[in-house]
Formats: structure tokens, sequence, C-alpha cells
């Protein structure tokens, strides 16, 4: 009996030890622009490791005018959701999954109107009550309207927009031009563009590019005054073997520039490119990136358990991260 009371006492030691250890990892005091970060120079860096790069696959991100705001994705174990932090007060909130996500759906690439009343999203809910599918059968862009309470329930931004097609990667203009991807049955991608009007999106037209038939452009981040696109793209030339990312320029007539591929400081081989975005005050591109750190030490015999584990809960080993740098590198490669 007296083995089992120590044994029993050791373990409610145990249990309080791991409880005090639980308690001390409250989120952390954080204040300033950007979740108050250093801001990163002409190398990209992180965004907000430990935060909201966490070594959990993460994408997308999108903030307000004001930067009070920041959303961002998180796909893990089958919950592909939109998370938000924002500022309370002086300090930021702990991430958590937005309002109008985490609803049973896919939601991925929020995307908020220059005036932060709408935000944008792709999502696989089913359009007008057809039936529920649990994979990417459907792939449309919604709404949510921000009211006096929060944020509205989603709204299918209807046709012409969303159609029986994949449509996708929603981005805004300050004039509210809404571009995003349409891809088709053949799995052909492209960027579109269609312009609010009279209450409605128009009928899209295809944003031109010179590629060739078998390349694919996806994922276009627009800026709000329109003079740049910035774009995934694959198979467009002979360089482009992984999914990489592009800008173009809008010149006074109106046309695109050709595109001119990012250099290696954001495009790393065997990386996947999925979405970039620019802060709302320019000076900062965010992209994602699965690149690996190549400080981080490869697993090899004789790495522990707890090695790995920790490996996945640190941004830098493959996963998907949110990576940030100055939006000088934009501008460095506008055509003179």
């Amino acid at each position: 009996m007296k083995t089992l009371l120590l044994a029993t006492a050791a373990m409610l030691l145990q249990i309080s030890t791991i409880h005090c250890q639980a308690d001390q990892r409250e989120f952390p005091v954080l204040s300033g622009p950007y979740l108050g970060q250093k801001p990163p120079e002409m190398t990209p860096e992180v965004f907000a490791p430990g935060i909201v790069s966490t070594g959990l696959y993460t994408r997308d991100i999108a903030m307000t005018n004001r930067g009070d705001e920041i959303y961002f994705c998180v796909s893990d174990a089958g919950t592909t959701a939109v998370f938000v932090t924002k500022i309370i007060g002086d300090r930021w909130t702990e991430p958590s999954i937005a309002s109008f996500s985490g609803k049973g759906f896919l939601d991925f690439e929020p995307h908020i109107s220059p005036d932060g009343d709408k935000l944008f999203f792709l999502s696989n809910r089913p359009p007008h009550d057809q039936e529920r599918k649990n994979d990417w059968t459907y792939q449309n862009i919604w709404m949510v309207t921000r009211t006096e309470s929060g944020w509205s329930e989603p709204q299918l931004v209807d046709e012409p927009v969303s159609t029986e097609e994949n449509e996708f990667f929603p981005s805004v203009t300050s004039e509210n031009a809404l571009y995003f991807t349409r891809s088709k049955e053949d799995g052909k991608a492209r960027i579109y563009r269609s312009q609010f009007e009279s209450g409605r999106f128009k009928e899209p037209m295809i944003v031109s590019f010179s590629v060739p038939d078998t390349g694919l452009l996806f994922n276009a981040f627009i800026s709000p005054r329109e003079d740049f696109l910035i774009t995934c793209a694959l198979n467009i030339d002979s360089t482009n073997t992984d999914q990489d990312y592009y800008v173009s320029f809008k010149s006074s007539d109106g046309s695109w520039s050709n595109l001119i591929k990012f250099g290696p400081e954001i495009n790393t081989p065997g990386d996947n490119a999925n979405s970039a975005y620019v802060s709302p005050d320019g000076k900062y591109m965010f992209f994602s990136s699965s690149r690996r750190d190549p400080s981080k030490p490869e697993p090899t015999s004789g790495t522990t358990l707890r090695r790995m584990i920790d490996s996945k809960s640190t941004p830098g080993y493959g996963s998907s991260a949110i990576y940030w740098v100055d939006a000088r590198i934009i501008e460095e490669l506008r055509p003179n």
C-alpha cells in the first residue's frame, strides 16, 4: 500500500508539472505592426515563426488596410481553415479560426478588399444547395461582408464569376476589379478579371499573357492600384519546371509586360509557389514557400523521436510556411 501511495503521489506530481508547463505556454504579448516582428530586408525571412508559421501547412495571408487584422490559412489532419489575429487594445490576439470558417468545409485563400468591407475566399461549400462533397469537387469564390457585429454569413460570388468550372484565389483592386483563377475541365488554368459595376460583377475577361498552351497561370495577386500582378506559373518556359513566382507590370496603355521570374531568393529549387501578397502599405511582399532550411539537420540514424516531433512544429523542414521580404524586390524587376 505504501508503494502504491508513493507511486500515486509521484503520478500526481508529474500531472501537476505537466499542467504547470502547459500554463506557462501562454500566448506571448505582441504589440506593434506585423505582430511586432522585426521587418525583413532583401533576404526573405519566415514570418512570425511559432505564431503564424508553425510547422503546420500554412499559406495565404491577407490584412486590413490599417494592418490591425491578419488572416492566414492552415491545413492539417483534414482541417483547412482561415485563421485570424487582430489588435485588441494594444496587443495582438492569439490566432484562432475566423467566424466564417471552421464550419466543416475547406476554406482557403482569403483576400480583403482595400476598403476593408468585404473578404473573399475559396471554399468547397456546395453552391445552390447542391449535394455536399468532402473534397475539392466544388471550388468557388465566396464572400463575407463586414457588419457592426462582425463578418456576415458567407455568400457565393455567383455567375458569371463562380461557374461549374473551378474558380479560386480572389484578389481585388481599389476600383473593385476582381482577379481570380479559372481552371477548366482540361486542366488549363488562367487568370481572369471581372469588374464590379451596377451592383454585380461583369462577365470575366482573361488576362492575356504570352504563354504556351501547356503552361499554367494561377493564384495571382493584383496590386490595389492594378499596376502590377504577381502570379504562380508552371511550364511557361524552359526554366519553369517547378511552380514559380512571376511578376508583370501594367503599361500606361493598359497592356501587361511579359512575365518576369523572381530570382533564387524567392524561387528555390523543388519548392512550390502557391500564394503571394503585398502588404497594404506596399512595404513587404509575403509569399508561401515549402523550402527547407539548410541549417536544420536532416534525420539520420540515431535521430530521436522527440527531435522528429520537434521538427514538425518548426518552420523550415519542408512544410509550407509564410515568408516576407522588402517589397523593393518587386520594383527591382520593373522594366526601365
